[in-house]
């Protein structure tokens, strides 16, 4: 499905759906490597796999400019292969985002962080924010094939993804549930 939006959107310029595509099964080659050694697909800690992912998307990715990323999670927050999967590539497609458009200048100090916390009730909050220029106008951002794409795996996670204004760059929160109805046993 991904392949098939990508096409669509970027029919011109295949370098682009591959580095798309690389981010993508990166992080899913991540979480199938935990969780195979681990044989646990009910509790898969998000501080470390999260850690491991800015460490291999920099890697993967062909990063223009330096950016730091900072990742704070609650340290006991556990989460299922159903709920860790859509949550990853909302990540993803927010920091791909953030590392295409929101640093066009090369000499500050540029930085994406991540905050993962328990809010109770079984529900998780995560605010990824940037540093950078910001978004002129947001309702052309969500016209957006990556916007698209967050909206659908945000509807899939059962949660709930809105914009944070701040005074500089640009911030999104998601509130999500920690547990799904239906879980692999």
């Amino acid at each position: 499905s991904f392949l098939n939006l990508e096409k669509r959107a970027y029919k011109n310029n295949p370098d682009l759906i591959i580095e798309h595509m690389q981010t993508r099964l990166n992080s899913l080659a991540l979480l199938h490597e935990k969780t195979y050694n681990s044989q646990d697909f009910k509790n898969i800690n998000l501080k470390d796999y999260l850690i491991d992912h800015d460490r291999k998307t920099r890697g993967v990715v062909d990063f223009p400019k330096k950016i730091e990323f900072e990742t704070y999670v609650d340290e006991d927050l556990e989460l299922s292969l159903e709920v860790i999967t859509p949550l990853l590539l909302i990540i993803d497609e927010i920091t791909m985002n953030a590392v295409k458009h929101a640093f066009p200048d090369t000499s500050s100090s540029n930085k994406i962080t991540k905050e993962i916390r328990n809010i109770g009730n079984n529900t998780a909050e995560l605010i990824i924010k940037d540093n950078g220029v910001g978004i002129g106008d947001s309702n052309n951002i969500s016209k957006n094939l990556g916007c698209e794409i967050i909206k659908s795996l945000t509807k899939q996670l059962g949660g709930n993804i809105e914009m944070v204004k701040q005074e500089k760059g640009t911030a999104y929160k998601l509130t999500f549930p920690t547990q799904m109805e239906h879980t692999i046993e």
